[in-house]
């Protein structure tokens, strides 16, 4: 919501510490602690020598503890990852935790389970990753960024992140660095019922329950959650002049949530009528800067959706499908103490957004070797601030687009190449207080698959991408931000190429993907500075993004496990000569997932590392975090005698890595950092969770 502010700031995001006037921008940390980059390699293929080495005679993993991520050379779509709830390779406690080991998606958090958490998506900021739900867009001009760590989880949702480049049918919500696509229990499954609790620590406790059934024509596909947690965890902050380590406990950072979705689906013969009913309810508290904290400050969310749609079959193999859709998201900000803002002491400020949409579409097959996919499709949105600080303002957007799949078939080899392209124009048309603001744009790319064999797959896509500004940077916010009507679109030329594939006998299989990605961006919306304390929105950065991306899968008899490492190189080439060449902040250089999961008869055992390195915290490239690697650990037992029920202990940051001490260029003694992703905002240690699952499915 606009309330908290605009801190994506010059070419992305800020950290909040930077923002705010931090004493650590003149201060360049050093990483000291290399050794633990050696300790990696040697539990990696320790991992994969015991998968090669698996007992002929060992069971089978079942789905509900797999490490299967499905990936994608689709190249109408670019590449494309999948993963869902069922089978996330960790305890899919939330949405944060079932993205952050998928390839190229980056997830940077404000605190413990259930704080905000920012999605990057191949060093993209999060305003310029597109968000949908069943179709409806989550994001807008209004709300650009999706708070991931707001975002509940149902049994059976699964995530489907397309990486730099989407198809047109997504609609009308620009971007530059991907699309998240949120898919909700399909009617299409098996009738079942699920039942998911968990405890963990600082005084975290959630529930998710999921139903389908079926009677007759008609699917019900439901899911409930809820959680809640106190958040209230220890953490060291220095003094700033002994450099001792003092004591802190985090306050009001807990949170409580309800939500709920449920999709009704009927098969009336010639096609299909659903509809998609999505409530949200959050209080979140508001725990502010590690060196200011507040006590009482805190937001409160509501979120509905709800959506319409219908397929009709056109043909033996096209359809048609039509698409109505509405949404609304509440707010409100409390800071009765002024903790936040000291000049505005007993601030209660309301924001609503407001927004419909409409889409129709066609898919089929004019010729055997042809697919083509047209869509239409529109939408209105309405900011109301209800605050005098705010400007109240509309968007009228649309847009028409195509897909095309050519697969030509060649003597004697089958179709193994693919031809595609993806072509939309957008059109749109901003208003505040008698301020327009207009806009028609083009976009799209091109792609090509070719498949040599199953184990080698070489898929290819480039094209233009661009980002219409948000509400906030055309009119700004009537205080420090101020916005620019004339604000040109974000746009970037992109290419990515890859080879992937699949091979193995038996049991044993070994998936792999390697990509290469280059971005070139152009018109990045800043907000620079304006006098004291005041921020103006103008086009004039650049920005160019390199980087790598592998994905590496081994399944045997007993084993699964799975590689996750992105190498990304994130510059600022604009002409202000403090920031050219400087690496843009919040994008780590190496991230890197790994987990694994072995299975002793009724016993899982589960081990995850996630490793981060190279992370610039301002556009200056002064701050840098120093490297992190943590560890996690898990068991599953299948309960005897209790048929489809599933008791697991795991425990996060297993060592309690808490503080991070590196050098400093200020002094000769070692500075003592509290584990974050912004400086300011400390992230827990150890973090133990118990969760019981019970999970029936009806035989169809």
């Amino acid at each position: 919501m606009q309330v908290l502010g605009a801190q994506g700031l010059i070419l992305g995001e800020r950290s909040p510490s930077c923002a705010n006037g931090s004493d650590h921008t003149n201060v360049r940390w050093r990483a000291t602690s290399s050794k633990r980059w050696s300790e990696i390699g040697v539990l990696l293929i320790g991992a994969l020598l015991i998968g090669i080495s698996d007992d002929a005679r060992a069971q089978s993993l079942p789905s509900e503890s797999g490490l299967e991520v499905t990936v994608r050379g689709d190249a109408s779509g670019g590449y494309t990852t999948r993963a869902t709830v069922d089978e996330s390779p960790r305890a899919p406690l939330d949405a944060a935790a079932v993205l952050a080991g998928l390839p190229s998606v980056h997830v940077r958090r404000l605190g413990a389970d259930g704080s905000f958490g920012t999605l990057s998506v191949r060093g993209a900021a999060s305003s310029q990753v597109g968000v949908f739900l069943a179709g409806i867009p989550l994001t807008s001009a209004a709300d650009p960024s999706l708070d991931i760590g707001s975002l509940p989880l149902w049994p059976g949702a699964s995530f489907r992140v397309h990486r730099g480049f989407a198809p047109a049918a997504l609609g009308t919500t620009g971007y530059l660095g991907g699309v998240l696509a949120i898919e909700p229990p399909s009617a299409a499954a098996r009738e079942r019922t699920t039942w998911w609790t968990a405890a963990g620590s600082f005084g975290a406790l959630k529930l998710r329950v999921g139903e389908t059934r079926r009677t007759g024509p008609v699917t019900v596909a439901a899911g409930l959650s809820a959680g809640r947690a106190d958040n209230a965890f220890p953490f060291e902050l220095a003094d700033p002049i002994t450099g001792a380590p003092r004591p802190l406990t985090r306050s009001n950072a807990g949170y409580r949530s309800v939500s709920g979705l449920a999709r009704v689906s009927v098969d009336l013969g010639w096609g299909s009528v659903g509809a998609l009913v999505f409530g949200d309810v959050r209080r979140q508290g508001l725990p502010g800067a590690a060196e200011s904290p507040t006590t009482v400050s805190r937001l409160d969310l509501t979120r509905v959706a709800v959506g319409v749609d219908a397929i009709a079959r056109t043909g033996a193999q096209s359809a048609a499908r039509a698409l109505v859709w509405v949404r609304r998201e509440g707010s409100v900000f409390s800071d009765p103490l002024g903790e936040l803002d000291p000049l505005r002491p007993g601030a209660h400020v309301e924001e609503a957004i407001e927004a419909a949409g409409a889409q129709l579409g066609w898919r089929g097959h004019p010729l055997d070797s042809l697919s083509v996919g047209v869509v239409v499709d529109g939408r209105a949105e309405k900011f109301s601030p209800g605050a005098l600080a705010q400007i109240e303002a509309q968007r009228l957007a649309g847009g028409a687009g195509v897909d095309a799949v050519w697969r030509p078939h060649l003597p004697r080899l089958g179709s193994p190449l693919a031809v595609t392209a993806t072509a939309r124009v957008d059109t749109r048309r901003d208003e505040a207080e008698g301020n327009p603001s207009a806009e028609l744009a083009p976009s799209g790319h091109v792609g090509a698959m070719l498949t040599l064999t199953p184990a080698a797959v070489l898929a290819v896509h480039a094209g233009a991408l661009r980002r219409s500004p948000g509400f906030v940077e055309l009119y700004g916010n009537r205080g420090t931000l101020r916005g620019d009507p004339t604000l040109r679109p974000e746009r970037a030329l992109s290419m990515d190429a890859g080879l992937q594939g699949e091979v193995g006998t038996g049991q044993v299989r070994l998936s792999y993907e390697a990509v290469g990605f280059a971005t070139a961006a152009r018109d990045l919306i800043a907000f620079v500075p304006l006098g004291r304390s005041t921020f103006r929105a103008e086009n004039l950065d650049r920005g160019t993004l390199l980087g790598a991306e592998l994905l590496v899968t081994l399944s045997a008899r007993r084993l699964r496990t799975s590689i996750s490492y992105t190498l990304l190189s994130a510059r600022n080439t604009g002409d202000d000569p403090l920031t050219t060449g400087r690496p843009l902040p919040g994008r780590p250089a190496h991230d890197l997932a790994y987990d694994a999961a072995y299975r002793l008869g009724p016993v899982v055992l589960r081990y995850n590392l996630d490793a981060v390195a190279g992370t610039t915290v301002d556009e200056g490239g002064t701050v840098v975090l120093p490297p992190r690697v943590l560890h996690g650990v898990g068991a599953a037992l299948d309960v005897p005698w209790l048929p489809g029920v599933q008791a697991s202990i795991d425990v996060n940051n297993l060592f309690d890595l808490r503080v991070l001490h590196t050098g400093s260029a200020l002094t000769t003694r070692a500075v003592a950092l509290p584990l974050s992703d912004f400086l300011g905002f400390p992230l827990p240690g150890r973090a133990v969770w118990a969760t019981l699952q019970w999970s029936h499915a009806r035989s169809e």
